[in-house]
């Protein structure tokens, strides 16, 4: 697959905004109130919501970068089977390695639990972008087969299938495609993605970062609107499928149309790009994401003036040290040849 720098570069950075996505919703929480009468409390919550806009489209981005690539590519089943391997692996090395060093006490049950994190749901996108794997063939041989006016009234079917403006309305619940967190929704950002690639023209530049900068701002409104409660704002947290989504597409067709060179700043985020996948399956395992927020207990900076540069500081650290873990395991894969174990299944299937 050939790799293009602007999605390399976006791929990099929806997955540290990942990480700041769980750094605010367990590291602070929406349980921990900032003071509006506190000057200080009062912009470390706008900072938090600023921040939480770009981070709830991150999940959403990952997946359409999928799918814009997929559309295109003939099946191979050795791409389920990867996810599955590396979730399998640190799923049980995590589990082993927290019992060994006696952080979590020892259990059989949880060990053998571990070695099946997709049917554990132990990583609920995992699960859910193997469903999506599975149903990719034929979801990008419909892609390509559709006409425009097709394509498009597909579109529009599946914004009234899948898209909640405001939690499960209108129809979020009634076809279990939850808060944008299904394979419901997953084959739906494929398909959007599908129909940028093969149908939409070059946009305006202009017009489309007026879109974006409307979008961020009626988000942060939003946030800032259901956050507030008696003097206070606490984070809140809008749905994946709704005005997220429609900030997620324009963002995500305004990164196509940029220029990025592969090359000084830049580059380090195409280098770091193939980690990024290790990033998630490392730090949002549940024994690490208890431990780590238990022990980084942001709330605690919330009225200190250095909140924003921890915040930023605690996520890079994590995404850092996550990639270079995630590159010891990738020359591990490479020296016992299990990555050409896995390209073989492609012969084994049709």
């Amino acid at each position: 697959m050939k790799r293009e720098t602007n999605f390399e570069v976006l791929r990099t950075a929806a997955m540290f905004f990942i990480v700041v996505y769980h750094c605010l919703t367990h590291g602070v929480g929406d349980g921990y109130g900032f003071n509006t009468e506190s000057p200080i409390m009062l912009s470390n919550a706008l900072f938090s919501d600023f921040l939480l806009v770009f981070s709830s489209i991150a999940v959403n981005l990952y997946v359409m970068i999928s799918g814009y690539f997929l559309v295109d590519l003939n099946f191979k089943a050795s791409r389920i089977v990867r996810t599955w391997s590396y979730a399998c692996f640190y799923s049980f090395i995590i589990t082993v390695l927290f019992m060994a060093l006696a952080i979590v006490p020892f259990n059989a049950i949880s060990v053998g639990k571990s070695l099946f994190p997709i049917s554990s749901d132990a990583y609920w996108f995992v699960t859910q972008y193997i469903g999506l794997l599975i149903l990719s063939p034929f979801l990008a041989v419909l892609a390509r087969q559709l006409t425009y006016r097709q394509y498009l009234a597909l579109l529009i079917g599946g914004a009234i299938l899948c898209l909640s403006i405001i939690p499960d309305f209108p129809l979020g619940k009634r076809f279990y495609v939850a808060h944008g967190n299904s394979v419901w929704s997953f084959a739906y950002l494929f398909m959007i993605a599908g129909f940028i690639k093969h149908h939409l023209k070059k946009v305006p530049m202009g017009r489309l970062s007026m879109i974006v900068v409307s979008l961020i701002v009626l988000i942060l409104v939003c946030e800032v609107i259901g956050g507030y409660n008696n003097g206070s704002i606490s984070l809140y947290w809008l749905n994946y499928n709704g005005v997220v989504l429609i900030l997620s597409v324009a963002v995500f067709v305004l990164v196509r149309q940029l220029q990025i060179p592969e090359k000084g700043f830049w580059n380090l985020f195409v280098k770091a790009a193939p980690y990024t996948f290790g990033v998630y399956l490392i730090h949002d395992h549940l024994l690490v994401r208890d431990w780590l927020w238990n022990t980084v207990s942001l709330s605690f900076y919330g009225d200190k003036w250095l909140f924003p540069l921890i915040v930023i500081g605690v996520c890079l650290v994590i995404f850092v040290v996550c990639a270079a873990v995630d590159a010891v395991r990738k020359k591990l894969f490479t020296i016992i040849g299990l990555d050409k174990f896995i390209a073989r299944v492609d012969k084994w299937t049709f």
